[in-house]
């Protein structure tokens, strides 16, 4: 599904270069659910928005549904996000003024989707995250567990092939914490591949396949040797 080949991404800095990103290389196929830790500034988040398509790298090459993004224009770029990925934030990015179901709603918006098929599909996927009781609830109205959620129908309504959530507990309490990572999971295990970026430890070692990035490098550490993961997250 996903194909990194020496991923580089460089930023200027007065008279100095910053390289963020550092040679990634990285396959991910249809239904993998990979968590990346590091520390703060380590580049995940830069390296998510490049999976994502809203930043641009420097030298290397990706894959995307067999598509080379690098070679794409921003229309081009626009509508594959559109068509194929969806993005969870730590901080819900949702419209205050709009309901829940006005939330979701918007991609299909956006997509030139009918009326009718707008609601049909806003209903379902606000029933698939529990929330067909809030459809009508603004934002100010809603915890932030059931905020997550909506941003999650957001993220789900145009049916995409590829999650991207960035932080997705980071602005929760525990609980609202394990009912969003449980559903995140429900997804994944109907097929979405899912990655998370995560300073959680309990979150990312429930992944199929965790990584982590320092300096800007990526290395993925091997399933089943949790005490060399916990060691090396802790070391951070």
């Amino acid at each position: 599904m996903i194909q990194l080949d020496k991923i580089n991404k460089y930023y200027k800095t007065g008279a100095e270069t910053l390289r963020v990103l550092n040679d990634i290389t990285l396959n991910i196929e249809q239904g993998d659910y990979i968590s990346i830790m590091g520390p703060s500034g380590s580049g995940k988040s830069t390296l998510l928005n490049m999976l994502g398509l809203l930043d641009v790298f420097d030298t290397g090459s990706y894959r995307l549904e067999g598509v080379q993004t690098e070679v794409l224009d921003e229309e081009q770029r626009a509508r594959i996000r559109g068509e194929n990925i969806g993005f969870i934030f730590q901080s819900f990015q949702l419209i205050d003024r709009l309901t829940a179901a006005e939330n979701v709603e918007l991609p299909l918006i956006l997509d030139e989707q009918s009326p009718k098929e707008r609601k049909q599909k806003v209903a379902h996927v606000l029933a698939q995250v529990g929330l067909s009781d809030r459809a009508t609830h603004r934002p100010g109205q809603m915890s932030g567990g059931q905020l997550q959620r909506v941003a999650i129908a957001r993220a789900i309504v145009m049916q995409p092939q590829l999650i991207l959530a960035d932080e997705p507990t980071g602005n929760l309490d525990q609980k609202s914490g394990k009912e969003i990572v449980a559903l995140l999971e429900e997804l994944n295990r109907k097929g979405l591949t899912v990655v998370v970026v995560t300073h959680d430890l309990a979150l990312g070692k429930r992944a199929k396949r965790r990584c982590v990035m320092v300096d800007g490098e990526l290395s993925e550490t091997p399933m089943g040797d949790d005490t060399a993961y916990e060691s090396i997250v802790m070391g951070f």
